[in-house]
């Protein structure tokens, strides 16, 4: 029997389950892309908006994530996807059949071939602090789009904690849109067509240490380098420093370059990050096709412990006549910039009358 904790988590897979991850596989429609692009069914329950930068991250208040409707289930896939990372606060009805519920409005969803999982709903994966020993590698606190590594990688991740650290324990998000904007043109005409390996080498790692079978195969895939969203339509940098092994086709030391370039950007790059303090009942939900992100290992001697179910998108492309998140946000710009005028013009002729 595979070892299980006292509260229904299980460790490692049994010939009955040793073969569940395998059955994965990609998303039959793109949740989102037939959305009202104002939003309005969605934006109709929001009592209050918390846009994290002018781009990227947003806070939603008033909207009960299980009782959406299937309108508003559907545009808020599409905002997310254009905002990259959406948070919700006190979703405390969100329980383990409402997280795959939810889940599963937007696709298929990925079960884990190692991370310890759920034992009665294999999809949602358990993130405990106590399961992941100091000496070993913990994927969650390096920069990383989750299961890159699968042909079928994830569109959304939706995450809750219900344990959370007296102080630390915060998640922080990168843009890989506005990664993509902010590389000169020679160097995205170079990235643009490249294809990269995507390996599971660290779970293939782990679980040689330590002996756990796996829930399925763990595999390597090729992705391209320049990835298009479909639900935006807009060019993001689809590599990572956790699961992207090399660039195909380059010298190991040319890939080395490019990917370590890339990765100091995503980690250094403030503007285009958002970083969220968890509390008891938040959850996040991201796009993992435009984002990247990294737990904050700060918080011993305090445990955390969170649960994640993961929706499987469509196999990668690139489409080269795609847009880009910084043509999109002109017009919104423009908006801001003129809103911004006209209310110090309306200050300045309040003066006026005044004097």
């Amino acid at each position: 029997m595979a070892p299980v904790l006292s509260d229904n988590v299980i460790l490692s897979a049994t010939e009955k389950d040793a073969t569940i991850a395998d059955r994965n596989t990609h998303a039959t429609r793109i949740a989102g892309k037939g959305a009202d692009p104002e939003k309005k069914a969605l934006f109709a329950s929001v009592t209050k908006r918390i846009d994290y930068t002018p781009k990227f991250g947003t806070e939603l208040h008033g909207v009960r994530l299980t009782q959406l409707t299937d309108q508003q289930a559907e545009e808020l896939a599409a905002f997310i996807a254009e905002r990259g990372v959406v948070f919700f606060r006190d979703q405390d009805d969100l329980d383990t059949k409402e997280h795959v519920r939810l889940g599963a409005r937007w696709g298929p969803l990925h079960v884990h071939p190692l991370v310890p999982h759920n034992q009665e709903n294999p999809e949602i994966i358990v993130l405990d602090s106590r399961l992941t020993p100091a000496n070993r590698y913990n994927t969650n606190n390096y920069w990383h789009s989750d299961v890159s590594f699968e042909p079928a990688p994830s569109s959304f991740s939706i995450l809750k904690f219900d344990e959370i650290p007296d102080a630390g324990g915060d998640t922080v998000w990168s843009d890989a849109y506005q990664l993509y904007d902010s590389l000169s043109q020679p160097i995205k005409n170079l990235l643009e067509g490249l294809t990269a390996t995507h390996s599971s080498d660290i779970f293939k790692i782990i679980q040689a240490n330590t002996g756990r079978k796996t829930f399925g195969k763990l595999n390597d895939s090729s992705h391209p380098v320049v990835r298009t969203n479909p639900v935006t339509g807009w060019k993001a940098i689809f590599t990572n420093s956790v699961f992207t092994r090399e660039i195909d086709g380059l010298s190991p030391s040319e890939s080395k370059w490019i990917l370590d370039y890339l990765n100091d950007l995503t980690s250094k790059r403030l503007e285009f990050q958002v970083r969220f303090k968890w509390a008891k009942h938040s959850v996040a939900i991201w796009d993992n096709r435009s984002s990247h992100h990294s737990a904050v290992p700060d918080f011993k001697p305090y445990n955390r412990r969170g649960f994640r179910v993961t929706v499987s998108g469509e196999v990668p492309f690139y489409d080269p006549n795609s847009g880009t998140q910084a043509q999109a946000f002109e017009a919104t710009a423009n908006a801001i910039i003129a809103r911004q005028e006209a209310e110090e013009k309306s200050k300045g002729n309040s003066t006026l009358q005044l004097a």
